[in-house]
């Protein structure tokens, strides 16, 4: 099933591709969050770098849907997703549809105003059309006509670059194509393409319940120039030119064609698919996009995040950008429902797909629950809930930060949120991986699992990191009764450079963290040990007057420096200093 990196990686790899899945608020007093008192509880804090990591090999896409911002906690939601994603500075951004309840030309313009931050930072974006983005016929509600009207569409969206609008495309040189064509009609698109470095997006428009039943209202119209007479004509061909050219093949559009939430929903209890459950189109699009090499479709219209495998075709959908989600039924929000507002990362290097359900949390809205102590070999696991900034409609108050119970009937659809636990002393707490653990961790010091091992007294932070948001929590790992220093001792008082002689020794009665450093005034010219020393053995330092490791590293100039001992544990800190002369 495709799914996000990490306990649950993804085993579809169509044509050897392997898919494996905030504001900048409150700085007064945040440069100093993570240094706070240690006593403290849990702290909130700026993530020097958001996970999943903003920065990697390859391309990075964002995609969302159901943004609705007319719904109740729509002005909320959506301007997060908007800037959660603009702070990652992708390549792009996709959307599959629903932007607001009703395809009038103010909610449509509104719409178009939350997504002024990505004008303000280069970033271009590319719209599907949802069912609420047509124009409903009078006396009925947005969204429920299958022949509401896409007139409007077109002309708020026709100054969008191209191929979305009429206005010139991206500068960006891996964007394709490079000018709007003479043929091209007014208005904007409802199905199109672009290329952007080795990934074409299709636009396909399922907006009134049909593939082949929009066909006839589509901008461009079909026939087009190219001779493509529906919708699956131009997925066929385009598909298969990005394909002989080694690109891979994503698809955006509004419906999905599997709906399997259990007992699905209300106020829509069918299948929330394609003709709710009833069009043909279904089977046809999943068999068209297995046949074309399609690597991947993105989806909306159901709101919460939601996967599924169709031919060996991943199936993302990703509908918790603003838009209440759905409770009724007997259905709960949270990660064990798949309702959850988030947005989805994609990150293509190559061939290698990777993708992450990124949830949507409020300000300082991460809680923590783990030990606040625990002793050295002993065991613990931390778990974290984080608040989504709801107060309208259906509140996640409680997001568990954790894989969902696959156990459960339809536990393979649901989406994993992304985060990872990170201690700040590798040296104290040591994680635990989890069985398949994420390959972009740092395996010293992170992990998806929340479990850690105490590895050596001290003091240390765990921080549980998700999207943009960061909470940490102080952790001690005990000693024991007794003293912890026996002896530390400085047995040279000069040194020749290139001869390497001890020049500290330590010794211990149990474990601690000693770091030996030569200083030369205020800076540090060499680390010569930074370890967990267990051993009642004494630990001996040596220095051969070189600024590195080695034989042949620099040599540190000749005079005087500062031999610096520090042991660490869950006690003050012991700090001695002796003079060294380097001849």
């Amino acid at each position: 099933m495709p799914d996000e990196p990490g306990p649950y990686p993804a085993g579809v790899a169509p044509r050897e591709t392997k898919h494996l899945g905030r504001w900048v608020r409150r700085l007064t007093g945040a440069a100093t969050a993570i240094c706070a008192l240690l006593s403290a509880p849990a702290l909130a804090a700026v993530p020097e770098e958001p996970w999943p990591p903003a920065s990697g090999p390859g391309v990075l896409f964002a995609h969302y849907g159901e943004e609705h911002w007319n719904d109740d906690d729509g002005e909320l939601l959506l301007p997060e997703v908007v800037e959660d994603t603009r702070r990652y500075r992708p390549a792009a951004v996709t959307m599959s549809g629903d932007k607001a309840n009703d395809g009038t030309v103010e909610q449509l313009e509104r719409w178009r105003s939350f997504m002024d931050p990505y004008d303000a930072a280069g970033i271009p974006y590319f719209a599907g059309v949802g069912n609420h983005d047509r124009k409903a016929p009078p006396g009925v509600p947005g969204g429920l006509s299958p022949r509401a009207d896409l007139t409007n569409y077109k002309n708020v969206f026709a100054g969008r670059p191209y191929p979305f609008g009429d206005a010139p495309p991206p500068s960006d040189p891996r964007f394709a194509p490079k000018a709007r064509p003479a043929n091209d009609p007014p208005g904007a698109s409802s199905s199109y393409s672009f290329d952007l470095a080795n990934v074409r997006w299709i636009f396909i428009d399922n907006s009134c319940y049909s593939i082949v039943n929009c066909d006839g209202d589509q901008n461009p119209p079909l026939p087009d120039a190219e001779g493509n007479r529906s919708q699956y004509d131009l997925l066929r061909k385009r598909a298969a030119e990005a394909t002989a050219r080694g690109m891979l093949v994503f698809v955006v559009m509004h419906m999905p064609t599997q709906d399997d939430r259990p007992g699905h929903s209300n106020p829509t209890p069918s299948a929330h698919t394609m003709g709710e459950g009833s069009s043909p189109d279904n089977a046809m699009f999943e068999q068209v996009a297995a046949e074309a090499g399609v690597d991947g479709v993105f989806l909306g219209h159901i709101k919460g995040q939601w996967l599924y495998e169709a031919r060996g075709v991943p199936y993302y959908t990703d509908g918790g950008a603003g838009g209440e989600v759905y409770v009724g039924s007997g259905e709960k929000v949270g990660v064990d429902s798949g309702y959850w507002h988030g947005y989805r990362l994609v990150r293509v290097d190559g061939s290698r797909v990777i993708t992450d359900s990124v949830p949507i949390l409020s300000p300082d809205g991460i809680t923590v629950s783990g030990p606040a102590a625990l002793d050295r070999g002993q065991a613990a696991e931390f778990s974290a809930t984080g608040r989504q900034p709801t107060e309208e409609g259906p509140k996640v108050e409680a997001l568990e930060l954790r894989d969902p119970d696959r156990s459960r009937s339809n536990g393979s659809k649901l989406t994993v949120p992304a985060r990872i636990w990170t201690s700040s002393n590798r040296l104290v707490l040591k994680p635990l991986a989890a069985s398949a653990d994420d390959p972009r961790r740092d395996p010293g010091t992170q992990t998806t699992s929340g479990r850690f091992r105490g590895r050596c007294p001290g003091r240390t932070q765990v921080a549980i990191t998700s999207g943009w948001e960061e909470q940490t929590t102080p952790v001690t790992v005990r000693s024991k009764p007794g003293r912890i220093v026996r002896s530390v001792g400085f047995p040279r008082r000069s040194l020749n450079r290139g001869r390497r002689r001890q020049v500290a020794r330590v010794s211990l009665a149990q474990p601690a963290e000693v770091m030996v450093r030569v200083r030369r005034g205020s800076r540090v010219i060499r680390t010569l040990s930074h370890r967990c020393h267990a051993s009642r053995k004494a630990l001996s330092v040596l220095w051969n007057g070189r600024r590195r490791a080695g034989r042949t590293g620099p040599r540190a100039a000749r005079g005087a420096y500062t031999l610096e001992v520090r042991v660490r544990s869950d006690r003050r800190t012991l700090i001695r200093r002796s003079r060294l002369r380097l001849r």
